[in-house]
């Protein structure tokens, strides 16, 4: 399986250059992907975001909804793409461990398949990674982000929105973990691909940094159309 991992879209962004790569990735001429919103509390909100985001992209499109939970692996079976789309990360993850969906996700690590996840859904397959849940705005700052324990499918951790001055925090969060981090803004993806790992990025002006742990944490922007190595990769 390989792994594309958002930042987040912003605002009002209707750019699928991103969505256009992971088709690319199946090798078909119109893939099935499958959506999880699962991350979202308006399914309905999350579905027309989505749709608007893909219009003209030549994709057949199924969705989860929170009647249904009990069709997620023969939905998933049938997919080509996994897209989990973004919200709130905490409930998200609750929600696949109550369910024993990571379960059965796992089960299809080793398939062809392309895991699409953007904020919530991007977080949800790292170990662990910085959340908004808690987090108050006060006098243009935000504050109470936190650190999620994730499924742990990906040996990182990873900061969506990076772009947040108020998220540099996460710079010192991460010295408490011996662990690969990523700070993704939003418009950029983080692609992994077994040994290889390297972004897409929607906007040029938005970026990728990847702290490594093996090297002081030193930050090392990631540049489009650079192909990076990760020594036996970041599969936990």
């Amino acid at each position: 399986m390989k792994f594309i991992l958002i930042g987040g879209k912003s605002k009002d962004s209707n750019v699928n250059k991103i969505e256009k790569y992971a088709i690319s990735l199946t090798n078909k001429e119109k893939p099935k992907v499958l959506v999880i919103p699962y991350a979202s509390k308006n399914i309905k909100s999350s579905m027309d975001k989505f749709y608007k985001l893909v219009s003209g992209l030549n994709m057949d499109i199924d969705y989860m909804d929170f009647d249904n939970v009990s069709l997620f692996e023969e939905k998933l079976k049938d997919s080509d793409i996994i897209y989990v789309l973004g919200g709130v990360s905490d409930d998200l993850v609750s929600y696949f461990i109550d369910n024993k969906l990571d379960i059965i996700l796992k089960k299809y690590l080793d398939s062809e398949k392309i895991y699409v996840g953007s904020s919530a859904g991007a977080m949800l397959v790292t170990q662990i990674s910085m959340g908004d849940k808690y987090m108050f705005s006060d006098n243009f700052h935000n504050y109470n982000y936190k650190m999620v324990d994730c499924l742990n499918i990906l040996n990182i951790s990873i900061c969506p929105h990076y772009q947040n001055e108020d998220l540099i925090i996460y710079n010192d969060e991460i010295l408490k973990y011996n662990i690969d981090s990523f700070g993704i803004e939003e418009d950029t993806a983080l692609v992994i691909d077994n040994n290889r790992f390297y972004c897409i990025k929607d906007n040029k002006k938005s970026s990728i940094y990847y702290f490594d742990s093996k090297n002081n944490y030193k930050m090392i922007p990631l540049y489009e159309g650079e192909i990076y190595e990760k020594v036996g990769g970041f599969r936990s």
